[in-house]
């Protein structure tokens, strides 16, 4: 009794949660997968489940049995992005969180959208350790006056801080 290809994805399609076609770009989703784990050492095989929540960038070859998605999201200000395919056993739950409405099938621009905001981010930052370099100028000139130290002394002292600084800014950079 065997069955042909076309009958066997009929089944994984009718068994397939309607869910899955309700992924949209643009959706923010929540997808719990069941992770097999495999330790050549203790030669065990065990199986885990992983949550991935993020936003998803693309859906590829819509309804057919390849279908796959691309869910992007922020770890640890790093932007990871994974590939999934839609119909496939591994995926145990799936909840849509937020639905948008949006104008473009893939959402690639998202990528350097973020890379503007973390670069704008660390401007800012960079900003801050600025205006805390010269607060701690000013207080050097002020300790340096009240102690009675002449200016080259002074100037001395500055340009060894002022260099540690900028070497702190390239750094963050």
């Amino acid at each position: 009794m065997t069955k042909s290809i076309f009958a066997i994805n009929e089944d994984i399609k009718k068994t397939s949660k309607t869910v899955l076609d309700n992924i949209q770009v643009g959706n923010t989703v929540r997808i719990v997968l069941k992770l097999k784990e495999s330790d050549p050492t203790k030669k065990s095989k065990g199986a885990r489940t992983q949550t991935i929540q993020g936003l998803v960038l693309a859906r590829k070859h819509n309804k057919e049995l390849g279908a796959a998605i691309t869910i992007r999201s922020i770890v640890s200000s790093v932007g990871v992005e994974w590939i999934l395919p839609l119909y496939t056993s591994d995926i145990i739950k799936v909840d849509i969180l937020k639905a948008s409405k949006v104008r473009r099938s893939k959402l690639y621009y998202i990528r350097k959208k973020s890379i503007k905001e973390t670069k704008a981010k660390l401007r800012k930052e960079t900003k801050q350790v600025m205006e805390e370099a010269k607060e701690a100028k000013e207080e050097i000139e002020e300790t340096a006056k009240e102690e009675g130290l002449e200016k080259k002394e002074v100037a001395s002292k500055e340009e060894v801080e002022t260099k540690e600084e900028k070497k702190e800014v390239e750094e963050v950079k």
